[in-house]
């Protein structure tokens, strides 16, 4: 089996987001997609086609062979987003193939399956909310309103976990009206929600140490799931000094790549949660060696996944095999956008809080070639 063509696809998936898809061909008819969005998908799309040439012309099951040719090949950008989202995009890809050749799931080629339903929480509901401490006194009292009506559309749906950004446009610092303004809306949620809802709370690493260590200590009283990203991934020592000053789960990973990123985030002992994504740390296999690392720090694995079907297909696969899983977040749009839908059908949809994890050969995820046409945009 040799391949034949590689190509990424762009796809106008609504609300102003573009997924990157990575379509994989062989000589055999056999054909695989993979998934490398990031937040610059038209740049992950070049790079994708700068590995083509490193591809095209390879047997498509030797896929750590290929990993690891082109992951040397840029060997001075490695450890960068785009490069990671390509090379992830192409593995999916390359894993799709070989399971379907071996009328096999993902899932039973890299260990087999602990679990094949797995629970979910909701993120993006509250993405459009925002939540400016600086907006006039009236407009700004609304909003803990509004993040409680969304969070019990969440929990009316199913979802017994979900994830807020309450954080607006603080940055760096925070003074007390700041910390009375992002404690309203939390408390609003958990008030709404109850005690048995999980509430994770994500900071997108806005806060240096000392600023990390008052909202943490200040959002402890509302239980978090986790905090993530209570200060950048860059430097797990400075993450290491918030974990021990507060009394709340931290987490991070969406933005650590491969496994030497996240060796030293664990050697650190700075988090008890990792979000490795299959999308950007390298792919499902480097995920499965990321989450092994993990396991070896009594670490657990929550995967980021905020992307599109594919890629959280593939997390699916990896989450059915790792023993130290935790839950799987999902995009949840307040409104779907119906080209989203109509691409993958029902399959990816959770049902009271639990997703089953795609059982079919490859990664069991078939993309509707039509839809796929009509939304796909040149880039």
């Amino acid at each position: 089996m040799r391949i034949t063509a590689l190509e990424p696809i762009l796809f106008d998936a609504g609300l102003e987001r573009v997924w990157c898809f990575v379509r994989v061909d062989t000589d055999t008819g056999i054909f695989g997609y993979g998934e490398a969005t990031t937040t610059e998908p038209f740049m992950a799309a070049s790079v994708v086609r700068q590995l083509a040439s490193w591809v095209v012309g390879e047997d498509p099951r030797r896929i750590q062979d290929l990993w690891q040719r082109m992951y040397a090949r840029y060997h001075n950008v490695r450890g960068g987003n785009l490069l990671l989202a390509a090379i992830s995009g192409i593995e999916h890809a390359l894993w799709d193939i070989k399971g379907k050749a071996a009328g096999m799931p993902v899932y039973d080629l890299i260990g087999g399956a602990i679990r094949t339903v797995v629970p979910v929480y909701a993120n993006h509901m509250f993405f459009s909310l925002g939540s400016d401490p600086f907006l006039p006194q009236g407009e700004r009292s609304h909003m803990p309103g509004r993040y409680r009506d969304r969070a019990l559309e969440a929990v009316a749906r199913g979802y017994r976990a979900i994830k807020i950004a309450p954080f607006g446009t603080i940055r760096d610092t925070i003074d007390q009206a700041g910390i009375r303004h992002v404690g309203a809306i939390v408390g609003a949620v958990r008030d709404a929600v109850g005690p048995d809802v999980e509430i994770a709370i994500d900071t997108h690493g806005r806060f240096g140490v000392a600023a990390a260590i008052r909202v943490a200590n200040s959002l402890a009283e509302y239980r978090p799931f986790f905090i993530e990203e209570i200060v950048a991934p860059e430097s797990p020592a400075a993450m290491r000094k918030v974990r021990d000053m507060v009394a709340v789960p931290l987490a991070t990973g969406e933005r650590v790549y491969t496994k030497w990123g996240f060796q030293d985030l664990l050697n650190h002992q700075a988090v008890e949660v990792i979000q490795v994504d299959v999308a950007h740390c390298g792919g499902i296999f480097e995920a499965r060696l990321i989450s092994g690392l993990a396991e070896c720090h009594f670490v657990q694995v929550a995967p980021h996944a905020w992307y599109g079907p594919i890629a959280l297909a593939a997390s699916l696969h990896l989450d059915a095999t790792i023993p130290n899983f935790l839950i799987q977040e999902v995009p949840v749009p307040h409104v779907m956008p119906s080209q989203q839908l109509d691409l993958t059908g029902d399959l990816l949809i959770p049902r009271d809080g639990m997703l089953a994890v795609p059982a079919g050969p490859g990664l069991g995820v078939t993309l509707d070639e039509g839809v796929l046409a009509r939304h796909r945009i040149d880039g």
